[in-house]
């Protein structure tokens, strides 16, 4: 694909879809299907590379004051056609094991933030105070987002090796991680004095949902390779620099957590403004019967995400499909759109083909599947990016009866009211925040003392409650008057209200019981922000790497394409090896 196709357009008429088709949320919207999703067009990081691209954003280091093992300041600039940022940089050189991921550690091997304008000196040295105390220090009202990141010892310790000794690095070995540093935050959007994203003008470069925390994940990522370069450098006259066919091959690492948990808990409207469009486009693509030539784009997109699963050997424990299962998932659908082509049907293709992947493939590859047919009309998902920013505003209607309100919750809480709480493990947990780490935490019910403090996420208990109580009451009555003898049903009438109508607000999932995964949340999520790889280290705990294959600076000065998906691994060259 080259740089036109992500401004293809198409004289079909893509609007052109029963509304009613969309996916249920009985299916949609129950866990398992939603830790199948994949990043799609409409992922924040596939969103903002493709303005960069289209834009041609020139980003460069203007400062790079490091000793020989990495430890200063760094600055680059980014320069769009209207305006001008900068990410500051302080680089350290953490002892082995001396540092964590985990939010409340106090030694990382780098701090960064990112700003509008330029990081002056006197900016440097006033966030080099703040910066790492990140919970507790302050940033200015120019700074969009603050975030910390570790070196991978396994992978940057590597690369940092041969590099020195005159060659390139084990390709095999790197692709097994796929990024050379790690980070497990960014925070922004007011935290710790930070810009509000609501405050930037219209036309702000960095105003659409997670832009600004995915031009930092991409920032990262080439600050990783020039410190590599550096390291490597300082320590042999023979070192070699990184060859720009790997550095494009591997991304920035991610470290996420069962805070994800409470945060689709508590954005309901913004889980089903995103899932919405991308059912919309899917909804889309399904309408075309495609042209012979886009049919051979779909297979080599079909090829290369095959040959990227093939490739990679993260272990995906028992909580996801194996890469090798999902390859071949993969194969599979090209062997079938062949048969399907030959064959006859009241459908399009793509409709036939989506139909035969829902009953024969396992979910991910489905999703996977789906996600590759956006990549192959991307004119599906025209318009639809603005209807990924929402407001969250909500309150009571006081004035609502309350057989109305009972009659929200019979027709959108049906899978609420249908848990049985009183079934073995049903109230097992409790969520809370912890004092002493600052990280969510699960309890076990009866066998803590501070059940009190636990978090709302219960939706299907608090449902099942304002339930019964709502039975006690005429039809005529007001929520006004139900909530003054019941106010602490307020936040659940509140969210009922908010949501109806918004059919992919609420997963279908009880985070109380014995048996819940919550990495099912986390990876919903790590889709909508455009995750493509993912190592699951436990339930609540996954690794994985943003942006392998996408461009890096010197591509976009120089006109990148536009795909930059599944990157084929790069081949051994005689130049690589040490002469």
């Amino acid at each position: 694909m080259t740089k036109s196709d992500s401004v293809m357009t198409t004289n079909r008429e893509t609007e052109r879809y029963d509304p009613n088709r969309l996916r249920d949320p009985a299916e949609l919207m129950q866990p398992q299907r939603l830790a199948s999703l994949k990043q799609t067009r409409l992922s924040f990081t596939r969103l903002l590379m493709e303005k960069m691209i289209d834009e041609e954003w020139d980003v460069r280091p203007t400062r790079m004051e490091l000793d020989d093992r990495g430890v200063g300041r760094v600055v680059y600039t980014i320069e769009t056609p209207d305006r001008l940022f900068s990410f500051g940089i302080f680089s350290h050189a953490s002892g082995d094991n001396a540092n964590t991921d985990r939010i409340i550690a106090e030694d990382w091997d780098m701090w960064g933030f990112l700003c509008e304008g330029r990081a002056t000196p006197d900016l440097m040295d006033a966030q080099y105070e703040q910066l790492p105390h990140v919970r507790e220090g302050r940033a200015t009202s120019d700074i969009l987002i603050w975030t910390r990141a570790n070196r991978s010892s396994r992978f940057f310790g590597h690369v940092v090796d041969a590099l020195a000794e005159g060659h390139q690095p084990d390709i095999d070995f790197c692709a097994r991680g796929g990024y050379l540093m790690r980070s497990s935050g960014y925070y922004g959007n007011g935290l710790n004095g930070t810009k509000e994203f609501a405050s930037m003008d219209g036309d702000h470069p960095l105003k659409k949902p997670y832009f600004a925390q995915m031009l930092t994940v991409w920032l990262l990522r080439i600050f990783s390779y020039d410190l590599a370069d550096h390291v490597a450098g300082a320590r042999s006259d023979d070192a070699v620099t990184l060859d720009h066919e790997i550095k494009r091959y591997l991304g920035t690492g991610n470290s996420s957590g069962i805070g994800i948990v409470h945060y689709l808990v508590n954005h309901p409207q913004l889980l089903h403004s995103w899932l919405r469009a991308r059912e919309v486009a899917l909804a889309r693509a399904k309408t075309i019967d495609p042209t012979p030539e886009e049919v051979e784009r779909f297979r080599a997109v079909l090829d290369s995400a095959e040959q990227w699963f093939t490739d990679d050997e993260c272990d995906t424990k028992e909580y996801f499909l194996s890469k090798d299962e999902i390859a071949a998932g993969l194969e599979r659908a090209e062997r079938r759109m062949d048969e399907l082509r030959n064959g006859h049907g009241g459908s399009t293709l793509w409709g036939r083909l989506c139909e035969w992947a829902g009953d024969e493939l396992p979910a991910e590859t489905q999703e996977l599947v789906h996600s590759l047919l956006l990549d192959v009309h991307p004119e599906v998902c025209s318009g639809l990016e603005e209807s990924l920013t929402v407001s969250e505003r909500s309150d009571v209607v006081p004035e609502m009866t309350i057989g109305t309100l009972a009659s929200a919750i019979d027709s959108d809480y049906q899978w609420a009211l249908a848990v049985d709480f009183d079934a073995p493990g049903a109230e097992r947990y409790f969520w809370y925040r912890s004092i002493d780490s600052e990280e969510p935490r699960l309890g076990i019910r009866g066998e803590h003392d501070y059940e009190e403090y636990g978090f709302p996420v219960d939706i299907a208990r608090q449902v099942q409650r304002l339930r019964a109580d709502l039975a006690a009451w005429d039809d005529t009555d007001t929520v006004a008057a139900f909530l003054f003898e019941h106010p602490d049903h307020r936040h659940i009438v509140e969210r009922i209200q908010t949501v109806h109508g918004l059919r992919y607000a609420e997963i279908r999932a009880n985070p109380l019981d014995a048996d819940f995964v919550p990495l099912s949340f986390i990876s919903c999520l790590k889709a909508v922000w455009g995750i493509q790889k993912a190592h699951p280290k436990s339930q609540g705990w996954v690794r994985g790497t943003f942006y392998q294959g996408a461009p890096l600076p010197e591509d976009l000065r120089n006109g990148a394409e536009s795909y930059w998906l599944y990157p084929s691994k790069p081949q051994r060259t005689a130049q690589w090896r040490k002469q």
